[in-house]
């Protein structure tokens, strides 16, 4: 017995002893970068026009004839008005009316060029909180440093800021080898299918290749992680899919002196008890991993030694993490039930019931599994489940390359302006224009140049939506660096 135990001891130890070294050799991810220029950026003129461009409702609608075409008209206009160089040297293209495809051709067509991207569209604001905005929420005001207004972070500070580093560039007369698209949809908080779908479809019928794309997503967040003090800078790689399933039953009515076991409210409601109990199975996607591998170097000893050896403590770590919704949020496809129906009146029966349950789904899921998960789950044949009227579903993004010179060079351009930012790799758990790039870049990014700490994120789509001046100052120095930093000789460093 004593021998057994001791062998068993050497055993764990040796163990320990590899895990330990695995944890050692964990190679940094990091890239760090000196900005390749430092231009004169005019604070002023940046946030005034943003300020400008806050002031037009450009609310977007599922029903069309709701947008206030009036407001994209006022807002193209001052586009038109605040960068002459951009509007007198690129060629633009409009597709659904409002949307804006520019092109600055390179001057080596061997090259492929790349694409930036934003979008003109905002969500509205909610009647019942707009008095509870410290600036008229359509106002622009500049106010201690801080433009505000809807649209500020989501997303017009960085179309301002990408077309200023472009203007700022043909002003000191420079042209790329490597072309540049810029790309503004004009309904992305509608799911962008009038607007960078149809950009996308367009460039893919014209036969053109995209090196990498760069659209909206992540930020550079603080307090993100409790007792890491660092800034993170968070590069999306990839983004859930969605789709939205409604349980339907309808039955015969009647008065409610003489209910049935179950009426139609109560059969829906017990199917989405079941869907809320037995959701779809959490795992590590590579999206996570790569996460997971950038992060795990800076970390003290012990995080890291966990993280290094995932064999082991895969399981520990998704058990932990189903507790914290914004990480289980990122391993698993998560299950939302947001709207019900039923009723017309207290004392009577409803003819129908309906509840609608959104899910958000992960890599590796899929529209069929997961409709076909809430089939199983529910298992009652009076339930009927389809797509949620007037939704449209969407498959998860692919997931775009962590090793590749795209990823490379964005990661120097942030280390750049944000020198003390840890970069890392992340699953959008939202959707953006982006993924309908996919079709025409296998390198398609989602990262938004400002800071803002954990806790202010709700400021996107909520109330108080702001961006300071001189995170927009970083935005048109980040976008100019990645513009300069993607062309050939620019001395791209591999990971």
């Amino acid at each position: 017995m004593k021998r057994a135990l001791g062998l068993l001891a050497i055993v764990l130890l040796a163990l320990l002893a590899v895990g330990a070294w695995r944890a050692w050799q964990l190679p940094s991810r990091q890239l760090e970068a000196a900005p390749l220029e430092d231009p004169a950026i005019d604070a002023d003129r940046v946030a005034g026009i943003l300020g400008r461009t806050l002031v037009h409702r450009t609310i977007s609608h599922y029903d069309r004839e709701r947008v206030e075409t009036a407001a994209f008209e006022a807002l193209q206009s001052e586009l038109d008005q605040s960068f002459p160089r951009v509007h007198a040297t690129l060629a633009v293209e409009r597709f659904s009316d409002w949307s804006l495809l520019y092109h600055w051709p390179g001057s080596d067509p061997s090259l492929e060029p790349i694409l930036l991207a934003a979008h003109q569209d905002v969500v509205p604001v909610d009647p019942s909180t707009a008095d509870q905005w410290e600036q008229p929420p359509f106002s622009g005001a500049i106010v201690a440093g801080e433009i505000w207004g809807r649209g500020a972070l989501d997303d017009k500070g960085s179309l301002v800021c990408v077309l200023e580093a472009v203007e700022g560039l043909l002003a000191e007369g420079f042209s790329p080898a490597r072309g540049v698209y810029l790309a503004f949809g004009h309904d992305e908080e509608v799911g962008g299918h009038r607007g960078a779908e149809v950009m996308a479809k367009a460039l893919e019928a014209r036969g053109v290749r995209l090196e990498w794309v760069l659209d909206e997503g992540g930020v550079v967040v603080r307090d993100l992680v409790d007792g890491f003090d660092d800034p993170i800078a968070l590069i999306g790689v990839a983004e859930k899919g969605s789709v939205s399933l409604a349980l339907i039953n309808e039955g015969p009515g009647g008065h409610s002196s003489i209910p049935p076991a179950q009426t139609a409210v109560g059969i829906v409601a017990a199917g989405v008890q079941a869907l809320e109990q037995q959701k779809p199975e959490a795992d590590l996607v590579q999206t996570t991993r790569s996460t997971i591998a950038f992060l795990a170097p800076e970390l003290p000893f012990a995080f890291r030694f966990v993280l290094a050896n995932l064999g082991v403590f895969e399981g520990w770590l998704l058990r932990g993490a189903s507790h914290l919704p914004p990480l289980d949020a990122a391993n698993r496809t998560t299950t939302a039930a947001t709207i019900f129906h039923g009723g017309t009146k207290e004392n009577v029966l409803p003819r129908r019931a309906e509840a609608v349950v959104n899910f958000r789904i992960r890599p590796g899921d899929s529209v069929a599994s997961i409709t076909e998960h809430v089939r199983a789950t529910v298992a009652d044949p009076r339930i009927r489940v389809e797509v949620a009227g007037g939704t449209t579903p969407r498959e998860p993004s692919p997931e775009s390359s962590v090793d590749s010179d795209a990823f490379a060079i964005l990661q120097q351009s942030i280390h750049a302006q944000f020198s003390d930012a840890l970069v890392l790799p992340y699953l959008v758990v939202g959707g953006t224009d982006a993924r309908h790039y996919a079709r025409v870049s296998d390198d398609v990014y989602r990262f938004l140049p400002f800071r803002i700490a954990d806790s202010e994120r709700s400021r996107l789509h909520g109330i108080n939506e702001r961006v300071a001046i001189d995170d927009l100052v970083a935005g048109v120095r980040f976008y100019r660096d990645a513009i300069l930093r993607s062309q050939p000789g620019a001395g791209t460093i591999t990971p």
